[in-house]
């Protein structure tokens, strides 16, 4: 049965004006441009003078720093985001006055609901899968719309709306945003327990899971993981109550497989429904791209595309912003930024580093995100960090969270044992200390979901490159 978290205004038809609280983000920001090409007036408001924010001004979208009452002019719609609470000023002065709010989410299940929707969900691998796959159906001429959570190297966005029937959506699970997407094809890349202040447990994740595939449309397909054990978990709570399954994984009993071959520059070898090959290429690193890669193919033959037109977009696609980006390389250390925040992330991309640059000694430059994660996982951090040569910890990252948890990066710290480790006081300051310690060949590995990309542009400047990096936002 269809759920959604609640109800919604309807979305008024363009020209009507419609302000986002919040628009540097990088969700509102895809918005605000698919609602832009599609005729509608939009303008909207940010905490901070963000790049997002100065790339938005640069297209056109006038947009305020700060929140105040005296912003909101008179919009037709407000659309806020989970984040932005009910004291905020704009919040506030348009329930005053009766202007219709909806949430970013709603208003993605609004347009997602207007086109063949293909969501794609999981703990980790979100972004990179539906980045994946909307540039294999950009160029496969289907001319799909999308919003994913990172901008697309190779079409300079995160969202856009197309002619083509088919809309590709990234399903984010917290404050349950996704159960307003009813997806025609819905991905599972894994399941795993994060965001403790929201899910205490791994069964509460698993039931925002359940609920998500409950609400797809019928007649859809779900695409989910053989090998991760949270989505086998997912299928057993399903029970009769499953849609169309498609599975994909390492293992060869999965509907889609991997049998990866050494021959260098030849590509895998991919095993699909009814016995078929193809040769899957990539540009980028790492198992878990191989397998994002899979989910991709799966999803959009779901979808009606023939997998042999979706292989050359897989093939070009270079990746999506802070997840594995090489940023610059200055004096021969190698800059790499990424979005890592959890202890499986940060595994995945040093094993994708050490695939990418064999020889290098790695250093994690690590920021934790938010005091409830942190002192949920320590000890998992610590592990997944002591993959790395040399780490250093920058304070935690507190987003919505307030710091009453009694943890800091020092508990991390403690825990890891035979690697170098260094405990700063800021981003910047993690920068400089890998500047002062580094040697050519090294790799720096900058993780984490806040503003931790400081480090890495305070390196690149110390060792000369003026921070200027490669690609990205």
């Amino acid at each position: 049965m269809r759920q959604s978290p609640g109800t919604a205004p309807d979305l008024p038809p363009p020209p009507a004006t419609v302000h986002l609280i919040g628009i540097g983000g990088i969700g509102m920001s895809g918005l605000a441009r698919i609602l832009a090409a599609r005729g509608y007036r939009v303008r909207g408001s940010d905490a901070v003078d963000s790049p997002v924010v100065q790339a938005l001004r640069a297209e056109g979208f006038p947009v305020t720093v700060g929140h105040n009452a005296a912003n909101l002019g008179e919009p037709d719609l407000v659309v806020v985001t989970a984040a932005a609470p009910e004291s905020n000023p704009e919040v506030a002065a348009a329930r005053a006055r009766g202007i219709p709010i909806i949430k970013r989410a709603a208003l993605l299940g609004r347009l997602c609901d207007e086109r063949v929707c293909l969501a794609v969900a999981g703990t980790h691998g979100k972004s990179t899968t539906s980045g994946m796959l909307a540039l294999a159906l950009v160029r496969a001429g289907e001319d799909p719309s999308f919003a994913v959570g990172a901008v697309l190297k190779e079409l300079g966005t995160n969202a856009r709306p197309g002619a083509g029937p088919h809309f590709v959506a990234e399903a984010d699970e917290y404050d349950y945003s996704f159960l307003w997407l009813h997806p025609d094809v819905a991905v599972v890349t894994n399941i795993e327990h994060d965001h403790p202040d929201l899910f205490p447990t791994r069964e509460a994740v698993l039931e925002a899971f359940t609920r998500f595939v409950s609400g797809m449309r019928p007649g859809g397909t779900l695409v989910v993981s053989a090998d991760d054990p949270g989505c086998r978990d997912l299928l057993a709570r399903l029970g009769d109550r499953r849609p169309r399954v498609v599975t994909f994984g390492s293992d060869p009993a999965a509907d889609w497989s991997i049998v990866r071959n050494e021959e260098t520059g030849s590509g895998d070898l991919v095993r699909a429904p009814g016995g078929r090959t193809l040769r899957l290429r990539l540009a980028v690193p790492g198992w878990h791209n191989r397998l994002n890669a899979l989910a991709a193919l799966a999803a959009g033959e779901a979808a009606g595309v023939a997998p042999e037109r979706l292989l050359p977009g897989l093939a070009a696609f270079g990746g999506v912003g802070r997840r594995f980006e090489v940023r610059g390389q200055a004096r021969g250390v190698t800059v790499v930024d990424d979005y890592a925040h959890h202890p499986t992330e940060i595994r995945a991309t040093i094993a994708a580093a050490r695939e990418r640059y064999p020889a290098a000694r790695l250093w994690a430059v690590f920021q934790p995100h938010t005091y409830s994660r942190t002192r949920e996982m320590l000890d998992d951090f610590a592990a997944a960090l002591s993959l790395a040569d040399r780490v250093v910890l920058a304070p935690i990252y507190a987003a919505r969270e307030n710091d009453d948890l009694g943890v800091s990066s020092a508990d991390i710290a403690r825990r890891i044992d035979g690697r170098p480790v260094t405990v700063v006081e800021s981003p910047v300051e993690a920068g400089a200390a890998v500047a002062a310690d580094a040697e050519a060949g090294d790799v720096v590995l900058i993780l984490g979901a806040g503003d931790i990309w400081k480090a890495g542009e305070r390196l690149l400047g110390l060792l000369g490159a003026g921070g200027q990096g490669i690609g990205g936002t």
